[in-house]
């Protein structure tokens, strides 16, 4: 995640999920977060409440393939978040820093995030990233 310092932040990518006839809650669900260049990290939750963050290359949208599914007429819907609350402020502002927040038992539970001085943090809420 090294070589996403000091790139500016170009799109974020976000999945709620979608039950059969109702809303998406915009709040919850995976963030993907794509810098220039194309490189990115995406963060989704995991079963044990921890975070994953795992880095996507250009061009690369296998990572998709995990939540391209239906279920009972149930599914992820990807959104571009770029507008966003918490994302629109940090929009095009460099990457400066990133540091993995741990909780009491040393799980990696969220992500803080220094684009030039504004800070995002991203957490786990019971299994999912919560905004």
């Amino acid at each position: 995640m090294d070589a996403l310092i000091g790139r500016a932040l170009v799109t974020v990518e976000r999945l709620g999920w979608h039950h059969a006839g109702g809303s998406v809650d915009l709040g919850v669900g995976p963030v993907h977060l794509v810098f220039e260049g194309g490189r990115g990290i995406l963060l989704s939750g995991r079963s044990d409440w921890s975070l994953e963050v795992t880095e996507t290359h250009p061009g690369d949208r296998s990572w998709w393939d995990g939540y391209d599914y239906d279920w009972d007429g149930s599914r992820w819907a990807l959104r571009d978040a770029s507008g966003e609350s918490p994302f629109a402020p940090v929009i095009h502002r460099r990457l400066r820093a990133l540091e993995p927040l741990r909780n009491e038992v040393d799980e990696v539970t969220g992500l803080g995030l220094d684009f030039d001085g504004r800070a995002l943090t991203l957490r786990t809420w019971e299994g999912e990233v919560t905004t």
